[in-house]
């Protein structure tokens, strides 16, 4: 770009911050909702929902403006529609057509929205209680639907009661049918029963979620064509470690769900205080596979856990952080019975206090390469922090750093084979417990030492 050039475009973006200033202090509903993502919203694609009756005063139900300029977005062939700073109060579910999106200011996801009644874009739902798989509050049924710069808060959801109640979706496909390409992004879910439902949504692409889901964060599930998930974050923002809520979410949630999914990505996610953190199921539809790069779960029962993963290709994880500390069973992972998908973690970090670091069941083959484990055998029963149990398996690389005369690898009769190789403990000694005499054919467990006193 020229300096002249340059000028001018430093003068265009002068002239449309005063004229968003001036349009602020003299409530003019259009330019207030003009946001950069979207542009001017006097184009012919946007549209704004105080146009259409809404109001952010937490207290008008805004189902029908909402529908309303959703629906004219639809009916212009698209566009987005703007959601101006306010709180906007529903009691009911909104529907989505197929090219539109909607779209509040925040440009990247906000926290502590519950606090603040004077910030931002924020929708505060209400219908479903009691009812989990009722319809999604906001319930996608087209393709190419974009969700953006909103924060949802559940005003009725007490964190103070001994149980929470149950909501359907805060976002999820309103039909059975699939919809393609749905991104939603810079949103905080407060405090939603159940987040993000990705059930029949391929080419999805979540970004930048901070929140705190209470049953369930995020599922996918019947895709078929690449998703991606990045930079997610489920964190106690609305009801402080140790109330009723988190204690309920410690017993029964789950912060990342995985069914089918063909070459899923996932990349910087996070949660903390969930039963479990992330699981990988079977469903109808089938397993997954896929890429997780710097994935992490804290203050867990199982940081991961693996009923069941695609043959062949399997998943990669790689520089995951996980923590397994809450139970007297608490573990980092386990591969359970019904696994047939290869499982591959590299450079991944477990710790606790833990009973095991993990459990290794199932046929699909695992490898544990260059992680780091420690704080295994809490409760001092003389629980290795690796437990083989079914498929072959392979540890290598790895540091067990917990001193004394810890056990760093169990191997059961019913373990298929192992090589366990180039590991160092910072122990007094590297302890392999095994059933007496190991097949060589099937079993190499060498060149593993002993750094610690």
């Amino acid at each position: 770009m020229d300096d002249l050039s340059r000028r001018n475009w430093l003068a265009t973006v002068a002239l449309a911050g005063t004229g968003l200033a001036e349009n602020r202090a003299s409530g003019n509903a259009t330019a207030i909702g003009a946001h950069i993502r979207g542009g001017s919203a006097a184009n012919s694609f946007a549209r704004n929902v105080l146009e259409f009756g809404a109001r952010g005063d937490a207290k008008t139900d805004n189902t029908a403006a909402f529908q309303k300029a959703l629906d004219a977005a639809y009916s212009a062939g698209g566009g987005i529609v703007h959601v101006p700073p306010g709180r906007y109060f529903f009691r009911g579910h909104l529907t989505m057509p197929a090219n539109t999106s909607l779209e509040g200011v925040f440009l990247a996801p906000p926290a502590y929205i519950h606090a603040n009644p004077a910030s931002g874009s924020v929708l505060l739902p209400t219908e479903g209680r009691g009812r989990a798989n009722g319809p999604p509050f906001i319930g996608v049924n087209g393709n190419n639907c974009t969700i953006c710069g909103l924060g949802i808060y559940y005003p009725d959801q007490d964190p103070t009661a001994a149980e929470p109640a149950a909501y359907p979706w805060a976002i999820g496909p309103a039909t059975a049918a699939q919809v393609e390409d749905l991104s939603v992004m810079d949103v905080a879910l407060t405090n939603p029963y159940q987040g993000i439902n990705l059930a029949g949504a391929p080419r999805h692409y979540i970004a930048r979620v901070y929140g705190h889901p209470i049953k369930t964060g995020l599922i996918v599930d019947h895709v078929e064509d690449i998703g991606r998930i990045e930079n997610i974050h489920f964190w106690p923002f609305w009801a402080k470690a140790g109330s009723p809520v988190c204690n309920w979410i410690q017993a029964h949630g789950t912060a990342f769900i995985f069914g089918r999914s063909d070459w899923q990505y996932v990349f910087n996610t996070f949660s903390w205080g969930y039963h479990i953190g992330y699981q990988f199921i079977q469903t109808p539809s089938g397993t997954c596979n896929g890429n997780f790069l710097g994935i992490g779960a804290d203050s867990t029962f199982e940081a991961l856990r693996v009923d069941c993963a695609q043959p062949a290709s399997g998943l990669l994880i790689t520089n995951g952080e996980f923590v397994g500390m809450i139970g007297a069973e608490s573990q980092g992972f386990v591969i359970g019975p019904k696994n047939i998908g290869q499982v591959v973690m590299n450079n991944c970090g477990f710790w606790g206090p833990s009973n095991r670091i993990g459990t290794i069941q199932g046929t699909g083959p695992v490898s544990l390469i260059g992680c780091n484990f420690q704080a295994w055998d809490k409760n001092g029963r003389g629980a290795p922090a690796i437990l083989c149990d079914g498929a072959p398996t392979t540890v290598m690389g790895c540091q067990f750093l917990t001193p004394g005369r810890k056990k760093a690898v169990g191997i059961t009769k019913g373990c298929a084979g192992a090589i366990v190789t180039g590991n160092t403990s910072m122990g007094s000694a590297f302890i392999v417990d095994r059933p007496g005499r190991l097949a060589r054919t099937r079993f190499q467990i060498h060149s593993n030492i002993a750094a610690g006193v």
